[in-house]
């Protein structure tokens, strides 16, 4: 690989000329446009620079006998063809296929040198833009913010499927609290086959600060999982309390929810908890249930009851309006609110009694989620759906997908002694070779009324007469 600083000095020269002729065309004379096709200048500079330094490694490595009989390759084909899409573009490759005698598989050294993941085709800086634009609008419209349309929307549809875990990790110093608001609720998102899918969002809180003429949570931390495994969800959530606070100064921790089962569950998972009804669900199980008795006055009544914590009263008022219910269908309605009354009792004197921090777990699944998932006419997968979930919440919480979230740490562990090697054979090459001289021989003449050398000129005249 001796020859490849030649190659780097060449690419470097050639790249230097193309500059100069652009400043030379007028390209300073309009600043953006000379700054874009510069950078489209350097990026087909590098491209070609990563081209040229893959071939001699997969020519070097083809070699290299010794070393790939020490570590159990054998060369099955040569100069498989492959194109992957970073932050410079397309990037065109050719690598030896090989049968590794250690893992009883095939492989390319080239690509684990290059930490490329298999049938991968897009880089996982751009993957992680990609993913990031995503969680704001849709796939068609990520892929022309990042690629100007150069993947398609399928493909960032599956770089969402394919990234790793998304959690908030729990700061390194325990916060020190009293009190805890936990607040449950759930969006209801469109399948592809027509149904909608529950997708459960819980978030802690410190409680409540007023900012101008609003209210906002103190530390909000989203959480999300599938309907069908949010026990895993609570699990999770008990587990950030766990090492975000100092559990032995927590006194209470609210939990504001609708009174769904799954969101009950996490009473029993996080310490000293009570639970609280939301008042908007509440109000509107009141207000329909009474909604035929205006005159009656049974909603003021139920609420007064509610609050003189006289849950028999409340129960007789509800009975009181079965029986004068003329229609079936709104008699079965009353006596589905009297179960929900009596379902969620303590809950709801909780909330009218004790003077706890009001709910907002409406305005938190529309600022979480709705926007993304059940405003815009769209179907998800069931998969899709979790993803879009996990990322809007991983977002929403202040993180950052990045290209780690795409590496798979069997595969670092593969690459570790092709990655020593590719180092080493590219230190071996450049160490002590490059020749910086090339540009003192090459002469670079430009018109002497050009406005680049008028521009130049001026600049000497005046550090002359600063000087």
């Amino acid at each position: 690989m001796k020859d490849i600083n030649n190659i780097i000095l060449q690419i470097i020269k050639e790249l230097v000329k193309k500059i100069l002729q652009k400043i030379e065309e007028g390209g300073l004379s309009d600043i953006d446009q000379f700054s874009s096709e510069a950078l489209e200048l350097c990026k087909a500079s590098i491209r070609e620079l990563i081209s040229e330094i893959v071939n001699r490694l997969n020519e070097e490595l083809r070699s290299n006998k010794k070393f790939r009989r020490e570590i159990g390759l054998s060369l099955k084909e040569k100069d498989r063809e492959r194109s992957i899409f970073n932050d410079v573009g397309y990037i065109n490759i050719k690598r030896d296929y090989y049968y590794d005698k250690k893992s009883k598989g095939y492989i390319y050294p080239i690509d684990l040198m290059l930490g490329i993941t298999p049938y991968e085709r897009v880089g996982s800086n751009v993957s992680a833009r990609l993913v990031m634009q995503a969680a704001e609008v849709s796939y068609e419209k990520s892929a022309a913010i990042v690629t100007g349309g150069e993947v398609s929307k399928q493909t960032v549809k599956n770089k969402i499927v394919t990234v790793g875990s998304l959690e908030k990790e729990a700061p390194v110093e325990k916060r020190v609290v009293k009190e805890l608001h936990v607040f449950a609720d759930e969006c209801h998102a469109p399948l592809q086959e027509g149904r909608n899918r529950v997708v459960p969002l819980i978030t802690i809180s410190e409680g409540v600060r007023a900012i101008g003429g609003r209210k906002e949570l103190i530390n909000p931390v989203h959480f999300t999982a599938p309907i069908k495994r949010t026990k895993e969800a609570w699990e999770n959530v008990g587990g950030y309390v766990s090492r975000a606070y100092d559990e032995s100064q927590i006194e209470r921790i609210y939990l504001h929810g609708d009174g769904a089962s799954w969101i009950k569950q996490g009473v029993d998972e996080l310490p000293n908890c009570k639970f609280v009804i939301d008042s908007f669900h509440f109000e509107k199980h009141l207000k329909q249930a009474t909604a035929a008795f205006s005159k009656q006055n049974y909603r003021l009544r139920i609420r007064q009851a509610i609050i003189e914590k006289d849950k028999g009263k409340a129960i007789r008022l509800v009975n009181e309006m079965v029986t004068l219910s003329e229609e079936p269908k709104r008699a079965k309605s009353i006596r589905k609110f009297r179960s929900y009354l009596l379902n969620n009792w303590e809950g709801i004197t909780r909330r009218y009694t004790e003077g706890i921090i009001g709910s907002c777990t409406e305005a938190l699944v529309s600022h979480v989620y709705s926007e993304r998932l059940s405003r815009n006419p769209m179907g998800w997968s069931d998969e899709g759906l979790h993803k879009m979930a996990e990322l809007r919440v991983y977002t929403r919480n202040g993180c950052v997908v990045t290209a780690k979230d795409f590496k798979r740490t069997k595969q670092e562990k593969e690459r570790s002694i092709f990655k020593e090697y590719a180092q080493e054979r590219i230190r071996e090459a450049i160490d002590g070779y490059l020749d910086w001289s090339i540009f003192e021989k090459e002469q670079y003449n430009l018109p002497t009324n050009s406005p680049t050398q008028i521009l130049i000129r001026s600049y000497g005249r005046l550090r002359s007469l600063v000087g």
